[in-house]
């Protein structure tokens, strides 16, 4: 796989340059893209109307319609139920296992999360309902005031509330939050919450051998629900102290794994229910989970070594199939 973007705020663009933008970047790059060569993926910034889009312009520049070529797609236009909650879930199907590990009681864990995006947002709402813990903070990028603010309350964040005053661009009502309770501090001040549980799920290298030295005793899983949120700096604290790290390429897999159930039932034509998915989902992310420590325990190494020793074993046997090596 690959990353790679356009780099412009989509809160400066209308409706119609949005779809200007996102047929463009298709029209020159249709021939590098296809269901059965590269299938892009949403990530920051972006929306299920700009994936379908981008799917109706390959369609029309290869003569047929083409809803594998893309996914999180819009629901009606080739998307999948389920996708929208499946990165953060995910997240939180890999954090139960974790605690069943570390024999953790979900019901009596507190999580601190950066971020409230699409991710931090159901990873909240799902530490909540699926685990029976209680978050006690999320962050956000406040677009007027060009900086971050931490979001606490004293009971606990309402993800559903939060959500309900939030943009589309993850920027919380800060007005209509502190009527409500909440505690506006910066926005690093998440990762020294006292919590068993950190969640950094807003963007890349927020974790720093700095920032690190702020955390809680008390943490002991921290579970990347972004892309790279830790340095390599925070790396060795994190193993110094032995706290229970879940990498992001494992943790935040729930996206692109229902990315590849959408790409699933595109080829079928047929849609599986919201329930199917997340199952499928839960099973396919304690499966990864399991092999992943399995690999730690029996190697002695760190779980992000570990993740990566399942990964590269994997591509090695792919390829001596093929006949590659």
């Amino acid at each position: 796989g690959g990353k790679g973007g356009v780099p412009v705020d989509p809160a400066t663009l209308s409706v119609f340059e949005k779809e200007k933008l996102c047929r463009g970047w298709v029209d020159r790059m249709w021939r590098n893209i296809g269901p059965r060569q590269d299938v892009p993926a949403p990530d920051v910034g972006t929306t299920p109307q700009m994936m379908g889009w981008m799917m109706d312009e390959y369609s029309k520049l290869v003569g047929q319609y083409t809803p594998g070529v893309i996914t999180g797609k819009p629901l009606g236009g080739g998307g999948s139920l389920g996708r929208t909650e499946a990165t953060g879930y995910g997240v939180i199907y890999t954090v139960r296992e974790a605690m069943k590990h570390l024999k953790i009681d979900p019901s009596k864990s507190v999580a601190a999360i950066q971020g409230f995006g699409n991710v931090s947002q159901y990873a909240s709402i799902g530490f909540i309902e699926l685990l029976g813990g209680k978050v006690t903070c999320v962050s956000c990028w406040d677009r007027g005031d060009k900086c971050s603010y931490t979001f606490s309350h004293p009971e606990g964040v309402d993800p559903k509330y939060l959500q309900s005053i939030t943009d589309q661009y993850g920027t919380i009502d800060k007005a209509k939050a502190h009527s409500a309770g909440y505690v506006l501090e910066e926005g690093d001040a998440w990762i020294a919450k006292e919590a068993d549980v950190l969640i950094p799920a807003a963007l890349e290298g927020q974790v720093t051998g700095e920032s690190i030295k702020k955390i809680h005793s008390r943490v002991k899983i921290i579970a990347e629900g972004a892309n790279g949120p830790t340095t390599p700096e925070a790396d060795e604290v994190i193993k110094a102290n032995e706290i229970f790290d879940i990498p992001d390429f494992l943790c935040n897999a729930g996206g692109v794994t229902c990315s590849y159930f959408e790409g699933v039932q595109n080829d079928m034509n047929f849609y599986w229910t919201k329930q199917e998915v997340l199952e499928k989902l839960d099973t396919k992310m304690t499966q990864a989970f399991n092999s992943v420590l399995e690999m730690s325990e029996k190697e002695k190494v760190y779980m992000r070594d570990a993740a990566y020793m399942v990964a590269i074993a994997r591509v090695v046997k792919a390829m001596e199939l093929r006949g590659w090596i």
